[in-house]
């Protein structure tokens, strides 16, 4: 599933071809992807209307028009976001598709079928899930984490995984925040000391960031990969490497499930 830095990327490469464009044409080509409303509702909120900007939250995507109205889009575990010219070969499961007054087409693919798109009416309340985000990494503090996780015995690694306490954060970057804060993924949340939520606090929002940066590409290598170039795996510590070595101390990692959750830790480095 796309995380954080992935939704954000796609936000910095489609928001400036998005921005001012018109949508003339709505095409849905499964039901399933509306979130609210039906196909007409869904469709009179939006034609002839103009794009004024595209912002994330958490996982979440919002297009944002002159009318007041948004179209909030979480693309779940396989969906992907393009624009692309008129005569590119469209995806097999694209289930969503704008026309733009340029002639670019706004496109919405997705395999497995979970994602979603929401209307917002301007006015209307935002019960797309958004509205019950947790904290941006960003915004993260040690006071914040603390108060959170101190009287939960979930372990550290669910309770980033949970959207309510920061937004954002998957089964990937958890791993990699849990390895660099040296705090094994396990550890019952109420069992950190006040230097280790510190070191949370400041590794929370440093791996996020970084990853952001590692993931910039422009929109010519992002079209040409289809809307997948995150480029994740080069950069990646720990996540995926369950059976190597640790970068750090040499520790062969170990792999383990966390409600029903890979994880990959260091035996040495997190103890």
């Amino acid at each position: 599933m796309p995380e954080l830095p992935e939704v954000e990327t796609v936000r910095t490469v489609l928001a400036p071809t998005l921005n001012k464009r018109k949508v003339v044409q709505v095409v849905i080509s499964n039901l399933k992807v509306l979130g609210n409303g039906t196909p007409a509702q869904f469709t009179y909120g939006i034609l002839q209307q103009t794009i004024t900007k595209l912002t994330r939250r958490g996982k979440y995507l919002t297009v944002h028009f002159a009318n007041g109205n948004r179209v909030v889009i979480h693309l779940r575990m396989t969906g992907v976001l393009t624009v692309n010219h008129p005569t590119d070969p469209v995806a097999r499961h694209t289930v969503m598709l704008w026309v733009l007054d340029n002639g670019d087409q706004l496109r919405f693919a997705d395999d497995r079928g979970f994602g979603r798109f929401w209307l917002i009416r301007d006015g209307q309340p935002d019960l797309s899930g958004q509205q019950k985000l947790g904290v941006e990494p960003k915004n993260v503090t040690a006071e914040y984490l603390q108060q959170k996780f101190a009287r939960r015995t979930l372990a550290v690694k669910s309770l980033l995984l949970d959207q309510a306490i920061v937004a954002g954060i998957g089964n990937i970057y958890s791993d990699e925040i849990c390895f660099r804060a040296g705090i094994a993924p396990m550890r019952p949340g109420n069992s950190l000391t006040p230097d280790e939520y510190a070191r949370l606090a400041t590794t929370i929002p440093a791996v996020i960031a970084e990853f952001i940066t590692n993931h910039h590409v422009t929109l010519t290598e992002y079209r040409k990969s289809e809307g997948k170039s995150y480029q994740t795996d080069r950069y990646l510590q720990i996540y995926g490497h369950a059976g190597q070595p640790c970068p750090h101390c040499g520790t062969t990692l170990n792999g383990t499930r966390l409600n029903g959750r890979s994880s990959v830790y260091c035996p040495n480095c997190q103890k």
